[in-house]
């Protein structure tokens, strides 16, 4: 049976799903907007379905067919690019690798942009995401990271490099009783699911600054290992989490789920790229970690 909708299709899908707007997936896409307009007809047509709605604030949220098709288009076209780097990379004389991994948060949104970045100033340095678990230096130690994304301050011995300031939100979906506060305390979280990633309260996060100081609980929490998980099930009204705004900036952007900062002041949370202490100044893990401030600081500014 051949396949009814082309590559360009699943294209379209992938990048309005992840962006929220056409504007945003046409820019990603190096598309107009008419075009990809004209494209998402074409592909609803010979599926015959629907696969986008209008949301909140004219966002373009997923059908369930949408969201079918995202969640495999998503899987084949990072198969297929992992495919062609590997053919390039025969070509670039790849010299190094680093391998780089986000502590706590399986967030990669940051990736591509970063990747275009590193292969334009580093084109001799190959880059691998691994994925690993909360625990960074261990891994630095083994040999099995070089560099690590990592919220706040873990535990463990290496060298912090800083990379930006961000902010743990309380995330909720747009239906949400809170959805629309400027603001929240504790008080306002006790007849609430509450979601988080860690089964221990890590020093530095919600439960030791917002939560436990106010000793006022949620009434269920449940551990769920990942954090995309737990975006799905917040925007599916099955729970309320505080995570950092930066890691689901694309759920957030899109509409799929509201932000609602955690007291007047706000919970800040600072992201480091962590290296082994011995790291040499000229080292391919340092010379990426400095790369990804540079590239991090870029973005910020240009969301500023």
């Amino acid at each position: 049976m051949s396949l009814r909708l082309d590559l360009r299709h699943y294209e379209t899908v992938v990048a309005i799903t992840d962006l929220g707007t056409m504007t945003a997936a046409a820019q990603r896409l190096h598309s107009s907007q008419s075009a990809l307009s004209h494209r998402l007809a074409e592909a609803e047509r010979r599926l015959g379905t629907p696969l986008f709605e209008r949301g909140p604030r004219r966002r373009l949220l997923p059908t369930r067919a949408g969201l079918m098709i995202h969640q495999t288009a998503s899987r084949a076209l990072a198969d297929l690019e992992r495919t062609e780097q590997v053919l390039l990379n025969e070509e670039r004389s790849i010299t190094a690798t680093v391998r780089i991994a986000v502590g706590s948060y399986d967030c990669y949104h940051w990736f591509p942009g970063f990747l275009h970045d590193v292969r334009a100033h580093h084109p001799t340095i190959d880059l691998q995401l691994v994925v690993i678990d909360d625990q960074p230096s261990a891994h630095l130690t083994a040999g099995t990271a070089d560099l690590v994304i990592a919220p706040g301050a873990p535990e463990g011995v290496f060298e912090a490099l800083p990379l930006f300031v961000d902010e743990l939100v309380l995330c909720v979906a747009p239906q949400h009783r809170l959805a629309g506060r400027p603001t929240v305390e504790a008080a306002d979280l006790t007849d609430e699911s509450f979601l988080t990633y860690n089964a221990r309260p890590t020093p530095g996060f919600e439960f030791d600054r917002f939560i436990g100081p106010a000793d006022s609980h949620p009434r269920t929490v449940t551990v769920v290992e990942q954090t995309n998980a737990i975006a799905e099930l917040v925007a599916a009204d099955a729970g309320v989490s505080i995570l950092s705004r930066w890691a689901l900036a694309p759920a957030i952007e899109a509409g799929r789920i509201n932000e609602v900062r955690c007291g007047d002041a706000g919970l800040t949370l600072e992201w480091n790229a962590l290296l082994r202490p011995n790291e040499g100044s000229e080292s391919p893990a340092r010379l990426i970690a400095e790369e990804l401030a540079r590239h991090l600081d870029d973005v910020h500014l240009d969301a500023d």
